[in-house]
């Protein structure tokens, strides 16, 4: 695809978060067609009631996929809500849109505002284009790869290189993550992870300086494309939640990863390096734009992999079952 057939899809791509921003602020509020509780309701997604999909999920994701299908007739889809009522989706090379209505749908329901409109292009099963639309915050995030990544047309990340500190490990770094929404066994893993990455280096762990959870993966991974957030780790999410902030951060100049982790495993030293994302595999390491070292240039972009294998050191890789059939 040129620079101009990707710049069209982008266009596109806000084109249609913007239609339904109107709709998904009446949804968070409670107002419009979905003032009656009789039209708005939250249910747990198969069975499970810590993962839910409201009306407006539904809603919404109708609205964008009928209108790609009317201008991309050819084009293949991949939705949440679509997928986890249909069940299994093939994946191909063609190209792919990946939307997730209401990335967040938890802090959607508990009026928390960090939540908002996925969509992404894939092709070759890689994204290239990115949007993201958080409307109750005014924030829209843009991508195309190799064109650069914006925030309300802002390059990202939001600060000055010069501005922007160094870090040489986790002990000086803000992680962004999620519990998950699967609150089985796994959750002890999890757990053991998040201990590990805060506990005091002298007692084992990595030393992390800070923790945060957002509530989504969207706005999770847009704070570490401004600038804010040094390190994104989670495992279990879907294609539909990390497919276009994949694109906003590596345009920043962040870097993405595997997010499998390697503490318990027996795999030999020499090996841990960390892999390339595939965004159907459902575990992720993003790692902010980090700035050379003085008179060492190419230092930036290995620190961000130091940074990655640290933190995949002391995080236990779960089990899960790719997106999709390949």
């Amino acid at each position: 695809m040129s620079a101009e057939e990707l710049r069209g899809f982008l266009d596109t791509a806000v084109a249609l978060a913007k239609e339904v921003g109107p709709a998904f602020k009446d949804g968070f509020w409670r107002k419009g067609q979905f003032a009656s509780a009789d039209d708005f309701a939250a249910e747990g997604k198969q069975g499970n009631a810590a993962d839910c999909v409201t009306a407006v999920d539904c809603h919404i994701e109708k609205v964008l996929f009928s209108r790609l299908r009317e201008i991309y007739p050819h084009h293949k889809f991949v939705g949440e809500e679509t997928t986890a009522e249909c069940g299994e989706v093939a994946i191909t090379n063609d190209p792919t849109w990946i939307v997730d209505p209401v990335d967040g749908t938890n802090n959607f329901v508990h009026h928390f505002h960090f939540t908002g409109v996925s969509i992404s292009l894939a092709i070759n099963k890689e994204p290239v284009v990115g949007v993201i639309y958080l409307p109750i915050l005014d924030e829209l995030y843009t991508g195309v790869r190799g064109q650069g990544s914006f925030l309300n047309g802002q390059r990202l990340p939001l600060f000055n290189p010069p501005t922007l500190t160094t870090p040489t490990s986790l002990s000086q770094c803000m992680l962004v993550s999620e519990h998950g929404s699967s609150h089985d066994e796994t959750m002890h893993s999890r757990m053991r992870s998040l201990t590990r990455l805060l506990l005091a280096k002298e007692h084992g762990g990595a030393g992390l300086e800070s923790l945060r959870f957002a509530g989504a993966a969207t706005s999770d991974m847009s704070l570490v494309a401004k600038g804010i957030a040094e390190i994104h780790w989670e495992i279990g999410l879907h294609a539909w939640d990390i497919a276009a902030a994949s694109v906003i951060v590596t345009e920043s100049g962040g870097a993405v990863f595997d997010g499998a982790g390697w503490w318990g495993s027996d795999m030999a030293e020499s090996e841990r390096e960390p892999r390339p994302l595939n965004i159907w595999n459902r575990k992720i390491v993003s790692v902010r734009y980090i700035p050379d070292l003085p008179g060492q240039p190419g230092s930036g972009r290995e620190l961000q992999r130091r940074l990655a294998r640290e933190l995949l050191t002391h995080v236990e890789d779960i089990p899960c079952s790719p997106d999709g059939l390949h």
